[in-house]
């Protein structure tokens, strides 16, 4: 059962009452700066004539796991965007919305996608720096561990398909310390992305070679 105790206030201006919204915080830890202070949400719309006329690689959640992007994938699906999609810029983290336990949640390293624009679905919520040139990188390994993960799995709503509402994704809270140390954690893992990237793309030249 869940349950939270909240004023009035606590509620915000749609008076929401489901204790989805509110035991975020208490699962993921109330030490520490909520996540809309770090950053923000990037809802630029590309419509499905703009895809269409090309240049743009489309992600569906399918193509983020666990910090990474599968692009490669995403070009060889089949699929036409017959919907609108959301923007995403390189240094953005993709955090989907539906079944958070999938851990479907990655940084747009430019390593991922060189020279493509991204298209993305509207099942991500898109992060953005707040701060132009800073990098998200260190929030990365912070959204995919086990608290973190249990707290979004709680957050969910909704009956056949739940997801997590954007109040409760950025209401989590980023303990002080990874926020102190977050210069050099987000070097170290923007650099292993580059390793992991560049190791696929030598992989996928073999491999083609080889053929």
């Amino acid at each position: 059962m869940k349950w939270a105790l909240r004023t009035l206030e606590d509620l915000g201006p749609g008076f929401v009452l489901a204790p989805e919204r509110h035991v975020v915080s208490s699962l993921a830890g109330a030490e520490g700066r909520a996540l809309s202070l770090l950053a923000a949400e990037r809802n630029e719309r590309v419509s499905p004539r703009e895809i269409a006329a090309g240049g743009l690689v489309v992600l569906d959640t399918t193509h983020a796991k666990d910090g990474v992007l599968d692009v490669t994938s995403a070009r060889l699906s089949p699929d036409v965007a017959r919907s609108a999609k959301k923007r995403a810029l390189a240094g953005d983290l993709l955090v989907s919305r539906l079944r958070p336990y999938l851990r479907q949640i990655a940084l747009v390293h430019p390593g991922a996608a060189p020279r493509a624009s991204l298209a993305v679905s509207t099942e991500f919520y898109v992060l953005a720096p707040r701060a132009p040139g800073e990098s998200l990188a260190w929030l990365l390994p912070w959204l995919l561990e086990e608290g973190t993960q249990a707290a979004l799995a709680a957050a969910q709503e909704g009956g056949h398909h739940p997801r997590v509402p954007r109040d409760s994704l950025f209401a989590l809270r980023v303990p002080t310390k990874l926020h102190r140390g977050r210069a050099r954690a987000s070097a170290r893992i923007e650099e292993a992305l580059r390793q992991h990237y560049a190791a696929t793309a030598r992989l996928r030249r073999a491999l083609g070679s080889a053929v």
